[in-house]
């Protein structure tokens, strides 16, 4: 603890070391250099937070990963969960080791018939992570149920690789961008200070009061930007959030639906929104649709595949479970028939979807063999149609904070038009002096 606060002064005086020396640049008063310094201090402490909220999250990342495929490689050489928790125990750690540890205690001591579930969930709730639950979820089933699941197993696997590798990329795009605002920042000031060294002496305006309150404020805005960039870029790397919220989806739903039956229906402003109405919905699909497909295709090892949908249902995003629900009733209506695939997302431009879809209909046709071969041609077409959904969210993201770059610069060109008008108000002055005094 007393390192701790140690490393903060001393983060805390090379920053107020820093502003002061921009201030001795931009020429300020001693006022303004004193609350350039206190603001410096006020921002070095949210700082620290976010920077232990920054490492907290890397760390769940890394321990997430880790956890995850240490669990698969020890249930692949003895498909027994207690003893593939012990194994990733051991290369854990020390906050994994702990909960791991829990785990094994509540799995000892209950006897319930969910027990696995209940025991596991202790992991779930603190790295909540969607690709954690699936894990769990097949290791439970083959733990009660037995059954081929190498195949399966490998593909979660797989995925967790690639998600990893799709991850760390991210986070160093989101590293690239911070380092942009940091130069962008750093540009901005050096510019701007610059301005005050190109005129005369004798037409100096930096002791004019306004150039004291602007550059006082541009210097605090600076530091504002930085940490906010900070605070927006801080994500909870394993947890995936649903980007439209789940009154919008089901406004937008219900504006698609109508429009489908006629648009005639639909109010002036309705119809000049359905189209982006339906654009949002299919992108927002695109995104959750190949974890979707990853679990029913896990859910297939020792179900049918309309067991496997049904099952999928409740973990499945919020903007499929409208299209999922009618998926079910058309299998009550059609249950052997082709049509549920057929129309499921019919209303939607996502042929890769569909076919998909329609590969699920092959499996109840064909025999195991050819069964497998359909399953494998489902999977690979949803690893590609999982890289192109993450790289899309990752995008999103990024585009929105890489913004931020661009801030400074427009604060930047806000002060040198108030520098210019003090240079032209001083300069004016100077010669309307000269003139009276002739």
């Amino acid at each position: 603890m007393k390192n701790k606060c140690i490393n903060i002064i001393k983060d805390s005086l090379k920053i107020v070391f820093l502003v002061y020396i921009v201030c001795l640049v931009y020429k300020l008063s001693i006022t303004s250099v004193v609350i350039c310094s206190v603001a410096a201090i006020i921002y070095n402490v949210f700082y620290e937070k976010q920077e232990k909220i920054r490492k907290y999250y890397l760390n769940k990342y890394y321990d997430v990963v880790q956890y995850m495929e240490q669990m698969i490689y020890s249930f692949k050489k003895q498909p027994k969960i207690r003893e593939a928790l012990s194994d990733a125990q051991k290369v854990s750690t020390e906050r994994m080791k702990e909960i791991i540890e829990e785990v094994l205690v509540s799995i000892d001591s209950k006897a319930t018939e969910n027990i696995y579930e209940e025991s596991l969930d202790i992991i779930g709730k603190e790295y909540d992570c969607k690709r954690l639950r699936s894990l769990h979820s097949f290791l439970i089933k083959i733990e009660k149920n037995g059954g081929e699941y190498e195949t399966y197993i490998n593909i979660l696997l797989e995925d967790i690789k690639e998600w990893s590798d799709r991850l760390s990329l991210f986070i160093r795009d989101v590293n690239r961008v911070k380092r942009n605002v940091i130069i962008s920042i750093f540009s901005t000031l050096i510019t701007c200070g610059f301005m005050a060294y190109l005129i005369p002496k004798e037409y100096q305006y930096t002791n004019h009061i306004i150039y004291q309150i602007v550059s006082t404020v541009m210097i605090i805005l600076m530091l504002q930007i930085f940490l906010t960039v900070n605070k927006k870029l801080n994500y909870n790397w394993i947890k995936e959030k649903e980007l439209m919220p789940e009154n919008m989806v089901m406004k937008y739903y219900s504006l698609v639906e109508r429009g489908q039956q006629g648009k005639r229906e639909l109010s002036l402003l309705e119809r000049m929104s359905y189209k982006k109405a339906k654009k949002s919905l299919e992108n927002e699909i695109k995104k959750a649709f190949p974890d979707w497909i990853r679990d029913v295709a896990i859910n297939l090892q020792n179900e049918t595949v309309q067991s496997a949908i049904e099952n999928s249902y409740e973990n499945a995003a919020f903007v499929l479970k409208r299209p999922i629900r009618k998926l079910l009733i058309d299998f009550e209506r059609y249950p052997i028939g082709i049509e549920p695939y057929d129309n499921f997302l019919s209303g939607f431009d996502l042929m890769e979807i569909k076919s998909s879809m329609k590969m699920f209909y092959s499996i109840n046709q064909l025999g195991n063999e050819q069964s497998d071969k359909q399953i494998d041609a489902i999977i690979d077409r949803n690893n590609k149609m999982t890289r192109q959904a993450e790289e899309m969210k990752n995008k999103d993201r990024i585009g929105i904070a890489g913004m931020f770059s661009a801030i400074p610069m427009l604060i930047g060109v806000g002060k040198i038009m108030s520098d210019m008008v003090l240079m032209i108000i001083v300069f004016t002055s100077s010669i309307s002096n000269v003139i009276n005094g002739g």
